[in-house]
């Protein structure tokens, strides 16, 4: 007799979970619609419509800028539409006593609302895969494109030159600039050399490209010069080469590449490679304005995709409590802690 028993209570737990949720949905979805909406309209229309005005672009030109913009508000979005839909949907359970009529059936409160912290485990991890490979790939694009737009624009001039100093035991030894990269390969590159203890080593590097071949950069039609003289006579110009190496410059393309993107832009693992490479190679200190940031922005990798389920663990007792099955207070309250939550 006991096993009809456990399939029929199976059965009306399934039911119930598929109650709870299909009153979920609705809020949910008009939450990140909602939200979604007021941040692309207040930032990403108008930002985009400036870019299209001053470089006098076409429509399809504004629809995909448009669209490479729009994914990062969409997963942002995520966590404020669980918020609403959590506070909006058991909001209504409870006016309308359904929530009650279960417990006294014998169900507890914790089955009962198991399924938001399903879903709230289940969305979470969406944001996780939102902020890890969806945002930074169309960053990415977007940066991309508009370099690409205001170059032919400007008559093949790049407007947005990458630059990185390295440093070697807390002093600046290196300053590369590029004009372009490739994976790795840089054009129109220019690099300068600081030599901590004397400084008529300097010297200054200029070259058409660089490319890294083996565990080394090779530079093409390379230049150099020194930047100060030692007595008077000397030449600044060291030598001219259509080939050639540059000694203990050994930093690698990954590593140039991770550091030319926006923080945001990273994922976590390049974020702590990147952390530990300054902090060990080029003896940063841990209170350093670079790390503080890089820092910040990886607690933001991990906080970011737990807010769904934080923000349903707020919603749920704050739902339970009497006089909250008002849609308008719902939405209030969402706003409210949304605002607190991120000003925080």
């Amino acid at each position: 007799m006991q096993e009809p028993y456990r399939s029929i209570i199976g059965l009306v737990l399934k039911i119930i979970d598929r109650l709870i949720l299909t009153e979920l949905y609705g809020p949910f979805f008009f939450g990140v619609a909602m939200f979604s909406l007021l941040s692309i309209s207040i930032i990403v229309l108008q930002e985009t419509a400036r870019f299209i005005i001053e470089y006098q672009l076409p429509a399809s030109v504004f629809i995909d800028l448009f669209l490479l913009a729009c994914p990062q508000f969409i997963v942002l979005s995520i966590p404020m539409g669980v918020l609403l839909g959590t506070l909006i949907s058991v909001g209504r359970l409870n006016s309308d006593l359904e929530i009650t009529a279960l417990r006294t059936s014998g169900i507890s409160l914790y089955r009962i609302l198991a399924p938001y912290l399903v879903i709230g485990i289940f969305l979470s991890g969406l944001t996780f895969i939102g902020t890890e490979r969806v945002i930074p790939y169309t960053n990415s694009r977007l940066d991309q494109m508009k370099n690409d737009i205001i170059s032919g624009k400007s008559g093949g001039l790049k407007q947005q030159r990458k630059s990185w100093p390295i440093f070697d035991q807390g002093q600046l030894l290196w300053v590369l600039f590029a004009d372009e990269v490739e994976g790795s390969k840089l054009r129109g590159v220019q690099l300068m050399y600081f030599d901590p203890v004397n400084k008529y080593n300097n010297f200054y590097v200029e070259a058409e490209w660089a490319e890294w071949e083996g565990n080394s950069w090779k530079f093409y039609n390379m230049r150099q010069v020194k930047l100060h003289r030692a007595q008077e006579g000397d030449e600044h110009l060291v030598f001219e080469a259509e080939k050639a190496e540059i000694p203990d410059f050994e930093i690698t393309p990954e590593s140039l590449a991770v550091r030319s993107k926006d923080p945001e832009d990273l994922t976590i693992i390049q974020l702590r490679k990147l952390i530990n490479e300054l902090i060990n190679d080029y003896d940063y200190e841990r209170t350093d304005k670079e790390i503080l940031d890089f820092a910040t922005m990886l607690h933001f990798k991990y906080s970011i995709p737990l807010t769904p389920l934080f923000f349903i663990l707020i919603a749920l007792p704050m739902a339970i409590l009497p006089l909250r099955s008002s849609k308008t207070l719902g939405m209030g309250l969402a706003l409210l802690v949304v605002f607190s939550y991120y000003t925080m």
